[in-house]
């Protein structure tokens, strides 16, 4: 079982968010959208950091958003890493090319450039579908 706070999660935007893209100024642009919609964001360059992250604090994280293409390991494969410890949690896959568009119930796809409307709003749709 998940131990979400959904007044959290939902109410005021403040779970916590790992966000995984090798481009430094979207990670920087995606870091402060999802902090200033009250979003708690662990912030990491690759998908190895990403994956490091994750183990170290599986039990913090209530949902990812990563790049679908970055060096050393793809956005695809580290949602299925994360997922194989915790199968429940939303994702969300960005990129700039619709190869990378597929996607399941619960992983969304959001083509580059996105809006910082768009991503809020995403994420917590998913959070809510969640609980």
């Amino acid at each position: 079982m998940v131990s979400v706070n959904t007044d959290r999660a939902i109410g005021t935007g403040t779970a916590t968010v790992l966000v995984v893209e090798d481009d430094r100024a979207v990670l920087l642009l995606f870091t402060r959208v999802l902090q200033g919609a009250g979003y708690d964001v662990i912030a990491c360059e690759n998908g190895t950091l990403g994956l490091e992250a994750a183990r170290n604090q599986i039990d913090k994280i209530d949902a990812v958003v990563t790049d679908a293409r970055m060096p050393g390991m793809q956005g695809s494969r580290l949602i299925a890493r994360i997922r194989a410890m915790r199968p429940e949690i939303p994702a969300i896959l960005v990129s700039g090319n619709m190869v990378d568009a597929e996607t399941d119930r619960s992983t969304v796809f959001l083509a580059k450039p996105v809006s910082p409307g768009i991503l809020t709003r995403e994420l917590r749709r998913l959070l809510c579908t969640r609980m």
